[in-house]
């Protein structure tokens, strides 16, 4: 298979304030950019619970690795995970898991994710971006114990909550 083509020019607004939900509602992930710059930087982040009438705990507050491009947030609360960095989709921090503390599990970058071959082939270049996650299907596992990425053209990869080991499948 011939590589994607790196025709494609990005654009990419400044960075924004984001709030991710677990699948229950019951936790609620809060992203904050960097003031000074758009593109560069750390997001500080914050896991809540929150209760059906609206009212929320702070669980952990602290800066994160990167600038997440989206987040998923376990319904017990007990992790959240990341993916890649503002501006710079498919490279450093494509996938950093948190606990329940905050502390950060694991921390990846693409190379650790694919091989070179199949980044090669599988995943869309464009000037400042692999998008390696277009159109994935990404879920916790069951017990919440992995999150589970299939991508589009076949490969499916669990990465252990706990202590970040991967275990990839086609």
């Amino acid at each position: 298979m011939l590589a994607p083509a790196a025709t494609d020019a990005d654009s990419w607004p400044g960075s924004r304030p984001q709030t991710y939900t677990s699948a229950a509602g019951t936790h609620r992930f809060k992203t904050r950019p960097p003031q000074l710059s758009t593109w560069s930087g750390r997001s500080h982040g914050t896991l809540v619970a929150a209760t059906s009438s609206g009212e929320e705990t702070v669980l952990w507050s602290r800066e994160l690795v990167n600038i997440p491009v989206t987040a998923y947030v376990a319904d017990s609360g007990a992790s959240v995970v990341t993916f890649d960095t503002w501006a710079k989709l498919g490279y450093e921090h494509a996938l950093v898991i948190y606990d329940r503390h905050g502390n950060v599990v694991a921390d990846y970058d693409l190379e650790a994710l694919l091989t070179p071959q199949e980044i090669a082939s599988h995943v869309v270049h464009t000037v400042s971006a692999r998008r390696w996650l277009q159109d994935a299907r990404i879920a916790f596992g069951p017990g919440e114990r992995d999150i589970v990425i299939a991508l589009n053209w076949g490969k499916t990869t669990r990465v252990a909550l706990d202590s970040g080991a991967i275990d990839a499948a086609r």
